[in-house]
């Protein structure tokens, strides 16, 4: 999300609207963050998977930082990206850990469970993120389509399917973009 000279005015005003919200962010104001991102689906994935050139930091540095779970799991929900080391080389892990919040670590370190491989989250904003933590499944009905990042493509959901998520509303998918159940590499029901 870095600014060029080639990048198109919307590109531009959307990094800027991004940095705005990184600022907010930064100062804890979670709240106003939010209400900036009601109905702005793209912004709030772009926010999730935005990393700060300064410092490496994300969104969720920044959260883990003031010890945010709310704010964690929106953006894991959101398509955040765990493995992000900022400049300094920490995670967002790394930063709860050494800002003395042992229990968003542990949430942290529970859903790089089942976002690595196959399902780690995709860059891009339009795509959620998909899940292979099978042990708490929850149901879900799409209410609109969704495409959902797996194995370096995607999974389309069409609205009105029933799908699975996992503890952090990431979408379940199993081999070969099964999700209704996902299923193993022999069809077997992973939940």
């Amino acid at each position: 999300m870095a600014n060029s000279r080639n990048e198109s005015p919307a590109a531009v005003s959307l990094l800027a609207r991004i940095e705005q919200l990184y600022v907010q962010a930064k100062g804890g104001r979670w709240e106003q963050v939010w209400r900036a991102l009601v109905g702005e689906s793209e912004l709030a994935a772009a926010c999730s998977r935005y990393v700060h050139l300064a410092s490496g930091w994300t969104f969720l540095h920044q959260a883990a930082y003031s010890g945010d779970e709310a704010a964690v799991r929106v953006l894991l929900r959101l398509g955040a990206l765990l493995s992000v080391k900022s400049n300094d080389g920490e995670t967002a892990r790394d930063v709860a850990g050494r800002r003395g919040h042992p229990t968003l670590e542990v949430t942290l370190r529970d859903a790089e469970v089942g976002a690595a491989d196959l399902w780690e989250p995709s860059p891009e904003p339009d795509l959620l993120p998909s899940s292979s933590a099978w042990s708490k499944p929850a149901e879900r009905c799409a209410w609109r389509e969704l495409q959902i990042a797996y194995g370096g493509g995607r999974v389309v959901i069409p609205a009105g399917a029933r799908y699975y998520v996992d503890a952090f509303e990431r979408v379940l998918v199993g081999w070969h973009g099964t999700y209704d159940p996902p299923g193993g590499m022999d069809g077997e029901s992973m939940l």
